[in-house]
């Protein structure tokens, strides 16, 4: 989805992060994500999570308030209509029938925009943060979100679904294409058969004679490219669900250290 700039609220703020001052956030903190926002080519509440400058759950409690809805931070308690992946990618689930609102919302950039602006749009509803509805949602329906990811490669790419093919049909492959080559040979004319094998013994000689002369030539010379900049680079967000994965944490967290790009926030929970 394309990111939309909102419009400049209070004090020259985008609004989902304007509504902040009210809550003694200081205006240094929000300037330098707006700031941020504008180079990376975001909204300003990511850039200021991202950045460290505030806590999620801390920012989604005051837009909660903001909003005058209630802040849900413990056990969820979902309805029926739970999906998975798209509560998540939504940001927007049910609730039980018998909770005192229909939806839980966990909003993200130009949303937050939207609600501040207009927050009857949608009714009533419970916010919360994207990471606690994730655990939430992972909680829940534990066995919906491992089918999902083991059988995802399936549905997206079914022809690389299964890694390992038969060995022993690629044998039966080979020892036919070896017996129709060895019995099309013996039935050859002597004359053709010796013009067999020159035709191919001068294709392999070619072959030589190629590689040969691209090891005598010079690989061409290009000029270098000066790496950008840190803040010139794009942002990118990874994301690296585990499901019972513990023996592997350690290792997962090494690799993802090792990374050479610039990290604008880990968030491991």
């Amino acid at each position: 989805m394309p990111f939309h700039r909102s419009s400049a609220g209070p004090g020259g703020l985008p609004p989902e992060i304007a509504f902040l001052r009210g809550e003694g956030v200081e205006s240094r903190l929000l300037i330098r994500a707006a700031a941020d926002a504008a180079k990376a080519g975001t909204d300003a509440a990511t850039a200021l999570l991202n950045a460290g400058l505030m806590e999620e759950a801390a920012y989604y409690r005051a837009l909660a308030r903001a909003l005058g809805a209630p802040y849900l931070a413990g056990p969820i308690r979902f309805g029926p209509g739970l999906r998975f992946p798209e509560s998540l990618v939504t940001g927007l689930a049910p609730l039980a029938s018998d909770s005192a609102v229909p939806w839980v919302v966990a909003p993200r950039g130009q949303i937050i925009a939207s609600l501040l602006g207009s927050p009857r749009r949608i009714g009533p509803v419970a916010i919360t943060s994207p990471t606690h509805l994730r655990e939430a949602v992972f909680a829940a329906i534990p066995k919906r979100v491992a089918d999902y990811a083991t059988q995802d490669r399936a549905w997206h790419a079914p022809g690389q679904a299964n890694a390992r093919e038969s060995a022993v049909w690629w044998l039966l492959v080979l020892a036919l294409t070896l017996t129709a080559g060895l019995s099309l040979w013996a039935a050859l004319p002597a004359p053709l058969a010796r013009a067999a094998v020159l035709i191919v013994q001068s294709l392999f000689l070619a072959l030589t004679t190629v590689r040969l002369a691209a090891l005598a030539i010079a690989a061409p010379i290009t000029a270098a490219v000066p790496p950008l900049t840190d803040s010139a680079l794009p942002v990118y967000t990874v994301l690296v669900p585990l499901y019972r994965e513990a023996a592997v944490v350690q290792a997962l967290l090494r690799a993802l250290a090792a990374l050479d790009y610039p990290v604008l926030c880990s968030n491991l929970t």
